[in-house]
């Protein structure tokens, strides 16, 4: 089964403003916190997107280090360079996870994959890379949710099409923690894993609506039988303040 995908950059766009206005913590801040944990030199961002979390990499790494995104999204990848247009030490450039990664080997003191890693088509592939560009002593952080991330909106799916989760959407969702982290425990003789847990609270039920549109659940389900948007505002459980509890899995390796 090939679980690549395609991540559309409309609905990635509506997810993460949910979660800077809605939630009561951000990963941002897990981030932020990890990489005050020593020096930071040279960062890859793999998976960047339009650059959500350059700033903060090229924060910690001050003007003598350096910084690279890399995604295969062009457009995203212009959104970015025109975001950090200042920044001199920032390099952008489209590329595949899937593909050799244009870097020299023992590059980069850390390397970062932050909701991005689990559309791999061949993780192993992609996690021996990373080992292979990073430097002896370099850590590699891997972001990604967890089978119990969510859980409201598999009931919400649930009451909608009868099915809490498809198949498909259910492997993605766990693929971090069920599929990477062993490739990442073969490959890395130090692997530690931390859950973080928030909650996002959606002021009315059309802003849970628009998230859960914004959702491969959506995509795979809802959307596919053509169920209206009175229908679930009709299943959702409130017209208020609708919970919405979220768990994640960052796994940090080192190279020996």
């Amino acid at each position: 089964m090939d679980l690549s995908y395609k991540e559309k950059q409309d609905k990635l766009t509506i997810r993460i403003r949910a979660h800077k206005e809605f939630a009561n913590f951000d990963i941002a801040d897990w981030i932020d916190a990890f990489l005050q944990r020593k020096p930071r030199i040279n960062i890859l961002d793999l998976g960047c997107g339009n650059g959500n979390h350059l700033e903060l990499y090229l924060k910690h790494v001050g003007p003598n280090g350096s910084v690279c995104g890399i995604d295969r999204e062009a457009s995203l990848i212009a959104e970015a360079k025109a975001r950090y247009a200042a920044a001199t030490n920032l390099s952008l450039q489209v590329g595949s996870m899937d593909d050799r990664f244009p870097f020299e080997d023992g590059h980069f003191d850390l390397c970062f994959s932050n909701f991005a890693i689990y559309n791999a088509a061949d993780p192993r592939k992609t996690i021996g890379e990373l080992k292979r560009v990073m430097k002896p002593g370099g850590e590699l952080v891997l972001i990604g949710p967890t089978r119990n991330n969510a859980m409201e909106i598999y009931e919400f799916n649930e009451r909608l099409t009868g099915t809490a989760i498809d198949e498909i959407t259910l492997i993605r969702t766990d693929r971090l923690r069920c599929e990477i982290l062993p490739v990442v425990q073969d490959i890395f003789a130090n692997v530690v894993e931390e859950v973080i847990n928030s909650k996002l609270t959606f002021p009315d039920r059309d802003d849970f609506i628009e998230y859960f549109q914004a959702t491969m659940l959506y995509e795979e389900g809802a959307e596919k039988l053509g169920i209206s948007k009175d229908a679930m505002r009709a299943a959702c459980s409130s017209e208020k303040n609708v919970i919405l509890s979220k768990e994640m899995l960052a796994l940090v390796a080192v190279k020996e």
